[in-house]
């Protein structure tokens, strides 16, 4: 632990760190009061020095942006499709920006009036935040509602019908989120909740450093901004798949193991599996059915000379006709099944 006058003098630049072998020593108030490598220190070949932000570090690598940027980019495609059949008008969404941060510190840059969607991974960890700028969410109202785009709006706090009319917008989104992740994880995206409560959406999220993607959304000339946030908790357990060449090369598909597959079969050869012949249907009466005795001949609902019905397994499978095998009855398929036979032989 420093004493006062320590930091005092680490303030005032007097505390020196030495280095090993004799180079010379570095200035700490210097290193804090000019980050990064100046001119002068390249021409020397002293060591670089970085600044190193504590409180919203990066904690991914290039390559596992570059895995979400391609992930998003396929959505914005996606959307590029489906949305215009959704909204009967033409868009066109593009990714613009990709930020790491604090939840909170981009959370000020919102107005008040501003509609949070908090979207669940499964099976991923936390929730997913999307959100639409204010111009682009009273168009996208106005053409649900049949109303004439002009690309001029009042600022007004969005009613609950306006707030419906966007989650099921959002609901429309989620096949397309779905699709674009499914190179990377398997996922079941689904709407947990939508509100305008910044208060609520801090809570939810707390301080949790999350990945900014910002698609440019433009609707009939007016530009617009859907931000989705995903915190870093939610992707790290996904964080070894996350590069690019896993992207582009789509998920490796589990391959069959041969050995198993024909110890399976050979399992299922010795399965005993129940077959019926159905020789024909009747219908009697109750007081038909008390008078039977024997001797008596019921008449059925088959022809003689026409094939019968073999189930398997209790489902109709095969035609077949009848007669004798050695000392037993039998059957001899005749066909697959199908329900038009017992139409015509009926």
């Amino acid at each position: 632990m420093l004493a006062q006058s320590e930091i005092d003098a680490l303030l005032s630049g007097a505390i020196n760190i030495s280095q090993k072998n004799g180079e010379e020593g570095v200035n700490l108030a210097e290193i804090m009061n000019q980050p990064g490598e100046s001119a002068k220190s390249k021409a020397s070949g002293e060591k670089k020095i970085q600044t190193y932000n504590f409180w919203s570090p990066a904690r991914f690598s290039k390559e596992q942006m570059r895995a979400v940027e391609l992930v998003h980019e396929d959505l914005s495609e996606r959307l590029t499709t489906s949305l215009p059949t959704f909204l009967r008008t033409n868009v066109r969404p593009r990714l613009v920006l990709m930020e790491q941060g604090r939840f909170h510190d981009f959370l000020k840059d919102f107005p008040d009036h501003t509609l949070f969607h908090l979207i669940s991974l499964a099976p991923l960890p936390g929730h997913m935040v999307l959100t639409l700028s204010l111009n682009v969410s009273y168009l996208i109202l106005e053409q649900r509602l049949g109303g004439k785009i002009e690309g001029r709006f009042t600022e007004r706090t969005l009613t609950e019908i306006d707030q419906s009319l966007l989650r099921g917008m959002v609901e429309h989104m989620l096949g397309d989120v779905k699709s674009a992740w499914s190179k990377v994880v398997s996922l079941e995206p689904s709407l947990e909740d939508s509100t305008i409560n910044q208060h609520w959406v801090q809570m939810m999220m707390g301080n949790e450093r999350v990945l900014l993607i910002a698609i440019e959304i433009n609707i009939q000339g007016v530009t617009g901004t859907m931000s989705i946030f995903i915190p870093f908790n939610t992707l790290k357990p996904i964080a070894d798949v996350l590069n690019p060449h896993i992207w582009i090369a789509g998920r490796k598909e589990k391959q069959q193991d041969p050995i198993a597959r024909q110890a399976a079969i050979q399992t299922m050869m010795k399965a005993i599996i129940p077959i019926k012949v159905i020789l024909g249907n009747a219908e009697l009466t109750l007081k038909d059915l008390a008078n039977l005795s024997i001797g008596d001949v019921i008449e059925l609902d088959q022809n003689i000379d026409n094939p019968l019905v073999v189930q398997v397994a209790n489902k109709k499978q095969f035609m077949a006709n009848v007669g004798k095998s050695r000392k037993r009855m039998g059957v001899q398929i005749t066909g697959v099944y199908r329900q038009y036979d017992e139409v015509q032989t009926g």
